[in-house]
Protein backbone atom coordinates (compact mmCIF):
# COMPACT_ATOMS: atom_id res chain seq x y z
CA UNK A 1 0.00 0.00 0.00
CA UNK A 2 2.77 2.78 0.62
CA UNK A 3 4.75 1.65 -2.22
CA UNK A 4 1.38 2.05 -4.33
CA UNK A 5 0.60 5.62 -2.60
CA UNK A 6 4.24 6.78 -2.86
CA UNK A 7 4.43 5.47 -6.79
CA UNK A 8 0.66 7.19 -7.51
CA UNK A 9 2.24 10.58 -5.39
CA UNK A 10 5.86 10.21 -8.03
CA UNK A 11 3.48 9.89 -10.89
CA UNK A 12 1.22 12.86 -9.69
CA UNK A 13 4.35 15.45 -9.11
CA UNK A 14 6.71 14.05 -11.74
CA UNK A 15 4.82 15.71 -14.32
CA UNK A 16 4.01 18.80 -12.71
CA UNK A 17 7.70 19.56 -12.08
CA UNK A 18 8.56 18.53 -15.50
CA UNK A 19 5.90 21.17 -16.51
CA UNK A 20 7.62 23.85 -13.91
CA UNK A 21 11.18 23.33 -15.28
CA UNK A 22 10.13 23.57 -19.14
CA UNK A 23 8.82 26.99 -18.04
CA UNK A 24 11.52 28.34 -16.29
CA UNK A 25 13.62 26.82 -19.17
CA UNK A 26 11.32 28.93 -21.45
CA UNK A 27 11.33 32.07 -19.25
CA UNK A 28 15.51 31.61 -19.49
CA UNK A 29 15.54 31.81 -22.91
CA UNK A 30 13.22 34.58 -23.53
CA UNK A 31 14.88 36.60 -21.07
CA UNK A 32 17.74 35.55 -23.11
CA UNK A 33 16.80 36.86 -26.59
CA UNK A 34 15.26 39.95 -24.74
CA UNK A 35 19.12 40.67 -23.48
CA UNK A 36 20.52 39.98 -27.14
CA UNK A 37 17.97 42.69 -28.32
CA UNK A 38 18.95 45.41 -25.95
CA UNK A 39 22.70 45.15 -26.33
CA UNK A 40 22.65 47.50 -29.24
CA UNK A 41 20.76 50.01 -27.29
CA UNK A 42 22.36 52.31 -24.50
CA UNK A 43 21.82 50.79 -21.54
CA UNK A 44 18.99 52.94 -19.02
CA UNK A 45 18.47 51.60 -15.30
CA UNK A 46 15.27 51.85 -14.51
CA UNK A 47 14.15 51.51 -11.18
CA UNK A 48 9.98 51.79 -11.56
CA UNK A 49 8.67 48.01 -10.01
CA UNK A 50 7.58 45.72 -11.89
CA UNK A 51 4.86 43.29 -11.23
CA UNK A 52 5.97 39.93 -11.56
CA UNK A 53 4.43 37.71 -14.41
CA UNK A 54 3.03 34.48 -12.90
CA UNK A 55 2.30 31.94 -15.71
CA UNK A 56 -1.46 32.11 -17.04
CA UNK A 57 -3.95 29.73 -16.07
CA UNK A 58 -3.36 27.14 -18.80
CA UNK A 59 -0.13 26.35 -17.95
CA UNK A 60 -1.75 25.24 -14.40
CA UNK A 61 -4.31 23.37 -15.84
CA UNK A 62 -2.20 21.76 -18.14
CA UNK A 63 0.52 20.72 -15.67
CA UNK A 64 -2.11 19.38 -13.14
CA UNK A 65 -4.10 17.38 -15.57
CA UNK A 66 -0.69 16.06 -16.78
CA UNK A 67 0.06 15.16 -13.33
CA UNK A 68 -3.47 13.39 -12.59
CA UNK A 69 -3.63 11.48 -15.63
CA UNK A 70 -0.44 10.30 -14.75
CA UNK A 71 -1.10 9.46 -11.13
CA UNK A 72 -3.94 7.68 -12.13
CA UNK A 73 -2.46 5.85 -15.21
CA UNK A 74 0.35 4.69 -12.48
CA UNK A 75 -2.35 3.59 -10.17
CA UNK A 76 -4.67 1.37 -12.56
CA UNK A 77 -1.11 0.11 -13.82
CA UNK A 78 0.14 -1.04 -10.40
CA UNK A 79 -3.55 -2.24 -9.77
CA UNK A 80 -3.45 -4.38 -12.49
CA UNK A 81 0.24 -5.73 -11.34
CA UNK A 82 -0.88 -6.35 -8.59
CA UNK A 83 -4.27 -8.08 -8.84
CA UNK A 84 -2.44 -11.47 -10.36
CA UNK A 85 -1.30 -13.73 -7.86
CA UNK A 86 2.19 -14.09 -7.17
CA UNK A 87 4.78 -15.79 -4.38
CA UNK A 88 8.35 -14.23 -3.59
CA UNK A 89 10.70 -16.73 -4.06
CA UNK A 90 14.02 -15.66 -2.13
CA UNK A 91 17.49 -16.07 -3.20
CA UNK A 92 18.61 -19.65 -2.53
CA UNK A 93 21.37 -21.87 -3.76
CA UNK A 94 19.53 -24.55 -6.17
CA UNK A 95 20.73 -28.12 -6.80
CA UNK A 96 23.13 -27.79 -8.91
CA UNK A 97 24.86 -25.17 -6.34
CA UNK A 98 24.54 -22.12 -8.08
CA UNK A 99 22.81 -19.16 -6.55
CA UNK A 100 19.80 -17.85 -7.74
CA UNK A 101 18.52 -14.76 -7.12
CA UNK A 102 14.85 -13.65 -5.42
CA UNK A 103 12.15 -13.18 -7.79
CA UNK A 104 8.51 -13.08 -7.89
CA UNK A 105 6.42 -16.81 -9.30
CA UNK A 106 2.97 -17.04 -10.78
CA UNK A 107 0.75 -19.18 -9.15
CA UNK A 108 -1.29 -21.31 -10.38
CA UNK A 109 -5.37 -20.35 -10.66
CA UNK A 110 -7.52 -21.32 -7.84
CA UNK A 111 -9.36 -24.27 -8.04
Amino acid sequence: MIRTLSLTLFFFFGPALLMFMLRNVILLLRIRSLARSQRSQPEVIDITPVDSNPAPRWFYVVAAVLGIASAVAGFIYLQAVDSERRQYVPAHISEQGEIVPGHWQSLPPAQ
